[in-house]
């Protein structure tokens, strides 16, 4: 995971979950997936505050892996990736295939996926006030 450094201080890039400052419930296979980057209790604490995190605070959470330019972004992505698959194959998948399995498991039954319960939530009225009045906000 490799996020780019605005070339705009003024204007930083920023990365996280803010679904609960729209009025949005994060569904259990986000937070899992998060829980998985960053911990169980520094994952609530990001998603119940709906943190949009800088480069650096975002590297020191452990959400992304590395802060580059943005015209490096995908070139460091490679690297990475071709020293991934250095390493023996079977090994290495298989090793990622066990680790992954938690996360994996939710994605064999759809219903896991709590799918009706977002639509649900996106549609409800709290939901829709707090982005109506975020809509208006970005408009001034």
């Amino acid at each position: 995971r490799v996020m780019a450094r605005s070339a705009d201080a003024t204007k930083p890039f920023r990365i996280g979950l803010n679904e609960v400052q729209v009025g949005l419930t994060v569904p259990t296979v986000i937070q899992l997936g998060l829980q998985r980057l960053v911990g169980a209790y520094r994952a609530e604490r990001l998603l119940v505050a709906g943190a949009m995190l800088q480069p650096e605070d975002a590297l020191a959470v452990g959400l992304i892996d590395e802060i580059a330019n943005v015209g490096d972004v995908v070139d460091r992505a490679i690297e990475w990736l071709r020293d991934l698959y250095k390493s023996p194959q079977l090994a290495m998948l298989g090793t990622r295939q066990i680790a992954r399995r938690d996360l994996a498991k939710i994605f064999e039954y759809p219903e896991n996926l709590e799918l009706d319960d977002f639509a649900d939530s996106w549609f409800g009225s709290e939901t829709q006030t707090t982005l109506k009045a975020l809509v208006a906000r970005l408009k001034k």
